[in-house]
């Protein structure tokens, strides 16, 4: 009984690890790419705008990226949030394994 219990262990911790590292690939590539696409979309309105128009343009941009930021941010820490129990099903299996030997008291 214990050592179904252990491989249940150990296949939950694999399936956080292989979660956590396409989160933390998925994050990286959204950043990089994010960013690249930013500053050249942002410098090339910039560039196209008129000379006393172009502080206006780089404040809005600025405020527009904060505002993207902070949206950005929440839905990271929903996702985080409502995430499931890591190793809920080891636990579960525990609990009904004390359960049952109590039962045989």
């Amino acid at each position: 009984m214990l050592q179904n219990r252990v491989e249940l262990f150990a296949v939950e911790i694999q399936e956080e690890k292989a979660r956590l590292v396409r989160v933390l690939v998925l994050a990286a590539a959204m950043v990089l790419l994010g960013n690249m696409a930013v500053i050249l979309g942002t410098a090339t309105i910039v560039v196209l705008v008129d000379r006393s128009a172009q502080v206006p343009v780089l404040i809005a941009f600025s405020l527009v990226y904060a505002v993207a930021a902070l949206a950005a941010f929440l839905a990271l820490r929903k996702q985080l949030n409502s995430a499931p129990t890591p190793l809920k099903d080891t636990v579960s299996e525990l609990k009904k394994d004390r359960d049952w030997l109590n039962s045989q008291k």
